[in-house]
């Protein structure tokens, strides 16, 4: 009878034991997934920074669904055992898991979001390029059969105070030839140059918006690399669209609603005249009227 207690002593000994063990095991492989999910958390950061970053969005995917089948095997594995502590941490990387996901959404937002701005950026470098050093707004306008443009102001003069005015116009440019006009750069000459100004609906690079949404309406912006500051020195204002920006046959395009501050000095009269050049086209039309004001 003895014997008898003493081998049911042992087979449950053995049993404890094993379950013991089983529990260990559980405890490393959940320690392990756990050591996972880390390693995951600092590879996506990781792979933000490089060009695979969406290839390597899909890889980590896989690897947490790969995971989330681990968990739900280690579930089943411990709801056998009763091990009801190992299925509070299971829960917890359910959680994380979780979290993981939603910040992979996040994270894929913000690469489109960044892949938009990008591309307003080449935009930018692009603009910031313009130099057209070689055109010569003192001669007469280019004719050229296949390209012409007729522009002119529309303006009215404000007076504020006796040695104040402000200037209140638009500029219009519509094609008259027979083929497209594409990316206009304007040019406003003043005289004398210490008039220079010219404010109103037009923005610095730094200040123009990237999101795809302002690209339906035509966005102005100052030149304002080391060529376009050197002609502000001596009365030239560039402008140019932020985007690309085409001037069908037949069709108008306008700078409105502008704004020219003066002051009154000494001189007796303020011009500003104004140029209109297409790079690609390699032609250049000036307007058909300018502004012209006598103290």
């Amino acid at each position: 009878m003895n014997s008898q207690k003493e081998l049911s002593y042992d087979r449950l000994a053995s049993r404890t034991k094993f379950y013991q063990e089983k529990s260990l095991e559980l405890e490393k492989k959940l320690l392990f997934a756990e050591d996972k999910i880390d390693q995951l958390e600092q590879q996506l950061k990781e792979a933000l920074e490089n060009d695979e970053l969406e290839r390597n969005l899909e890889l980590k995917e896989i690897e947490v669904d790969q995971l989330q089948q681990e968990i739900t095997t280690l579930k089943q594995q411990l709801s056998e055992s009763n091990l009801q502590s190992m299925e509070k941490k299971v829960k917890g990387f359910e959680d994380l898991l979780e979290t993981i996901e939603k910040e992979i959404n996040e994270k894929e937002k913000q690469i489109e979001s960044y892949k938009s701005k990008i591309k307003s950026l080449d935009k930018r470098v692009k603009v910031q390029k313009y130099t057209p050093e070689d055109i010569s707004t003192e001669a007469e306008e280019i004719k050229q059969a296949e390209y012409q443009l007729s522009a002119f102001f529309n303006y009215s003069v404000i007076c504020k105070s006796e040695d104040s005015f402000v200037i209140h116009g638009s500029f219009h440019m519509t094609n008259t030839g027979v083929k497209p006009l594409e990316n206009p750069l304007l040019c406003f000459r003043f005289k004398p140059a210490d008039y220079t100004n010219l404010k109103g609906k037009i923005s610095s690079l730094e200040q123009s918006n990237i999101n795809s949404e302002s690209k339906e309406s035509i966005q102005w912006v100052y030149l304002d690399n080391d060529w376009a500051k050197e002609a502000r020195s001596r009365g030239e204002i560039w402008v140019a669209s932020m985007y690309d920006l085409q001037i069908p046959v037949n069709h108008t395009i306008s700078l409105t609603d502008f704004q020219i501050p003066i002051q009154k000095q000494f001189e007796d009269s303020v011009i500003v005249e104004a140029f209109v050049y297409f790079q690609n086209e390699d032609y250049r039309a000036r307007a058909m009227n300018q502004i012209s004001i006598n103290f």
